[in-house]
């Protein structure tokens, strides 16, 4: 069992040290030389855990989901009502401004390269949008019921997307600001 936890352990600091290297490097562009520089695992070991690069990202999208996944469980447990949840879920841009200014969102910015070249892989990485597309669905369920909770899900992704691309090109951090605050009168405005 010991051996079984160190090498969970291990796979673990390479898939988070190659989570943080695709929000600085295009998946693309990555080799496993950068990976393992980053995760400080000397290559050959690298290989050991995972065979491919892909299969490194599969662990990392993985990774991801169940991240967002805990994140979100813990705001329905601690955060009382569907709207205060909403308002939270609009601030993450906010939150992570200057990372967005620098690099774009690491979910957007992931699936539009895969999709480029790589489809079967941004079926995969998709999974991180259908989470918080579900996610939102449910709480615009409970928030405005009879309304199409659906389309003010997709809404809100295409808001927080856009904002986020728009902010990465013109590298301005006042978009995000303006462009959430309009986000929140939005849902309150429901």
């Amino acid at each position: 069992m010991r051996a079984r936890e160190k090498t969970e352990q291990i796979k673990l600091v390479i898939v988070k040290a190659t989570d943080e290297l695709l929000y600085h490097k295009s998946y693309n562009l990555m080799s496993f030389s950068d990976i393992a520089e980053a995760s400080d695992i000397p290559r050959g070991n690298l290989n050991y855990h995972f065979k491919t690069k892909d299969d490194i990202l599969l662990a990392v999208v993985a990774y991801r989901v169940q991240q967002m996944n805990k994140m979100l469980s813990d705001w329905d447990a601690s955060i009382n009502s569907p709207l205060e949840r909403l308002l939270r879920f609009a601030q993450i841009p906010l939150n992570e401004k200057n990372n967005v200014v620098q690099h774009g969102c690491p979910i957007g910015t992931l699936n539009q390269e895969l999709g480029k070249v790589q489809p079967e892989l941004k079926a995969i990485s998709k999974q991180q949008f259908d989470v918080f597309k579900q996610w939102l669905i449910k709480q615009f369920s409970d928030f405005v019921p009879g309304q199409d909770a659906q389309k003010l899900a997709v809404h809100m992704l295409v808001r927080s997307q856009g904002l986020s691309a728009v902010a990465f090109i013109e590298e301005d951090k006042k978009i995000i600001e303006t462009e959430v605050k309009a986000i929140e009168q939005w849902l309150k405005s429901l």
